[in-house]
């Protein structure tokens, strides 16, 4: 009953379930690997690398023991095991004699399936940590493909009632055909009853506008259809949150309209809100990927804030402005908005005059040999230096990043920067090791984007090796796959190296890793940031650590800001650290002092103890 709620058996081949066996007989050297269901009466393999059999008696199973088994179920040498040694599948084709396997289990704690790794040759040493860490790791793959198939499953349900729904209303003027919701004209209509009901009453009205965060990133990096997906998923979340009497719009693109009437003097709208976030904030599902998805909120309450409806939107969308600034989060009108809402603009005005005046500088922050205590590179960081005025941050400017014009020049300016700086210090002598440079999904949607930065490096005479390339799995996802392919394969070709960056908090696959030249995967700073208070981060980050020397992959921990993270990471054998334990970002000019302080003959201190600073003793 357990394996029929994922209507699995004998379904086609996956490319994720492949993927996730061919991973494995890879990372362990091994034969065969295969992935498992225990039936009634056989063995059926979803996946299979190596086997030429796509079932087994159940008699003949090693995953059927391995299911009884709460860890690793192991057998060193079948041939010498009392239980294995007459099995067909050791005396006969395949001859295993060796075998490793991790149960998986369905989301009700049932044991239904093994992840398994075999051989011809007996192994007596049997698997190391490293190598049970990462079985481990993949049978947690393999769990999370399942809900993700029966969450798919449900899906197709969803969308085919909202596509009869659809149909139902495109005649119907005042609906929106793909959510079905009420669009602006019927929300106007609404709003203007409840309050010319609210004026004979006495009673309070409210107006939210709400917009999907970052939903631009998410139609880019997987395309509209899963856009429209998630814009069907929260029509559906946001009328199960409210009244009957309320009215959810569709006012245009990823923003929705909520008119309450008839609110009481009792009645809480913080807890509506905190309800409706509760509900919005869930992760998004869709064709087997997991999208993290957020919204912000904007109140205006009548009378309170204002008394026509026209007055009462603009109020509204003024506290939605004031929420987007944190993303996530909802807000409620106040008189200080409309001061904040010019602020923004300014500060849209600072950053072209920015960009026009070559007033945006890198900042750079260090990059540290957790064994050794030196710096063996940077990260390049986005800084606006203002004529007599200290740096603006990037969280002070971040509004300009939501145009995508200005985003696209600020990302210009600041490669041909980082690029003339890397050249000064290749000139002076400096020993920096390599730069990070951090791309988004839109650096790749054109055809020649790793043509136009070899170019800027070749024409500045660096060596590519130089220059280390940060991007996040959203540029893996969705449409225009086939250019970051080639973009990464032309770019690792030349000796640029290619960082996953937060890595562990997203999109994170294996698949990714095994599919695109990465080098180095950065251990997201809220992880690192737990590691010494909380046993799940602790366990988390041990197992990116683990993952990475299983495969190769150089491992960086952002954040860094105490001893305890800094002394965690370095017992568990992370490569690299980064953060303001070490070093804040700092001015081009500043580089050859920061280098200069962790010459051979210097060592980490033992109990640093200045945060912002790397605390040296000869």
């Amino acid at each position: 009953m357990a394996i029929a709620r994922y209507n699995i058996l004998d379904s086609a081949a996956e490319r994720d379930f492949d993927n996730l066996t061919i991973l494995a007989a890879e990372v362990f050297g091994a034969t065969f690997a295969a992935i498992s269901f225990i039936d009634r009466t056989r063995q059926w393999f979803k996946a299979k690398h190596g086997l030429g059999v796509a079932e087994t008696p159940i008699e003949q199973s090693f995953c059927a023991h391995a299911l009884k088994s709460s860890g690793i179920f192991l057998v060193k040498d079948a041939a010498h095991d009392r239980i294995f040694a007459a099995n067909p599948l050791v005396t006969g084709d395949p001859h295993i004699r060796f075998y490793a396997g991790m149960r998986v289990l369905a989301n009700d704690g049932t044991p239904i399936a093994a992840i398994c790794v075999m051989d011809s040759a007996p192994r007596p040493e049997g698997l190391t940590q490293a190598e049970r860490l990462t079985l481990q790791i993949l049978a947690s793959q393999v769990e999370s493909l399942l809900e993700l198939r029966h969450a798919l499953i449900l899906q197709k349900q969803q969308v085919a009632l909202q596509r009869t729904l659809s149909r139902q209303l495109r005649h119907m003027s005042n609906h929106d055909e793909l959510t079905g919701l009420p669009r602006r004209n019927l929300f106007r209509e609404k709003l203007d009853a409840a309050l010319a009901d609210a004026g004979q009453t006495g009673r309070r009205a409210a107006v939210m506008t709400v917009d999907v965060d970052h939903f631009k990133q998410i139609n880019d990096s997987f395309g509209h259809d899963v856009g429209d997906s998630l814009l069907c998923a929260f029509a559906k979340r946001f009328r199960a949150a409210t009244r009957s009497t309320d009215t959810v719009a569709r006012l245009g693109g990823d923003e929705f309209g909520l008119v309450i009437p008839d609110i009481g003097a009792g009645d809480d709208l913080k807890m509506l809100l905190r309800s409706l976030g509760e509900r919005l904030h869930k992760p998004f599902k869709h064709n087997g990927r997991v999208i993290n998805c957020e919204a912000s909120i904007g109140v205006a309450i009548y009378p309170d804030h204002a008394t026509s409806a026209d007055d009462l939107i603009k109020c509204s969308d003024l506290a939605l402005a004031a929420a987007k600034t944190s993303r996530g989060c909802s807000a409620i009108f106040s008189s200080g908005m409309a001061e904040n809402f010019d602020r923004q603009a300014r500060m849209l005005d600072i950053a072209r005059a920015a960009i026009a005046t070559n007033e945006l500088i890198p900042h750079y922050q260090a990059k540290v040999s957790l064994a050794t205590g030196r710096i063996v590179g940077f990260e390049a960081l986005a800084r606006c230096q203002q004529a007599g005025t200290p740096p603006l941050l990037p969280e002070m400017f971040a509004h300009a990043f939501t145009d995508g014009k200005l985003a696209a020049d600020i990302s210009r300016q600041m490669l041909a920067q980082v690029l003339d700086d890397v050249r000064h210090w290749v000139d002076t002598g400096a020993a920096f090791g390599h730069v990070a440079i951090n791309r988004s999904a839109a650096d790749f949607r054109s055809d020649d984007f790793a043509e136009r930065l070899l170019d800027a490096i070749d024409s500045r005479g660096l060596d590519p090796a130089m220059i280390e390339l940060e991007v996040t799995e959203g540029v893996f996802l969705g449409r225009g796959n086939e250019q970051v392919t080639r973009a990464l394969a032309l770019l690792n070709a030349r000796g640029v190296r290619v960082a996953l960056d937060d890595f562990g908090t997203g999109f994170a696959s294996l698949t990714h890793l095994k599919k695109f030249p990465v080098d180095v995967i950065k251990i997201d700073r809220s992880f690192v940031a737990g590691v010494a208070t909380s046993p799940d981060d602790a366990t988390i980050v041990r197992a990116l650590i683990g993952l990475g020397k299983s495969l190769g992959i150089e491992t960086v921990a952002e954040g860094i800001e105490t001893v305890e993270q800094a002394s965690f990471l370095r017992r568990h054998g992370c490569d690299l650290g980064q953060g303001f334990f070490y070093s804040a970002p700092a001015p081009a000019a500043d580089v050859p002092s920061l280098i200069e302080r962790t010459l051979p003959h210097y060592r980490p201190a033992k109990f640093p103890t200045t945060r912002g600073s790397l605390a040296l003793a000869c």
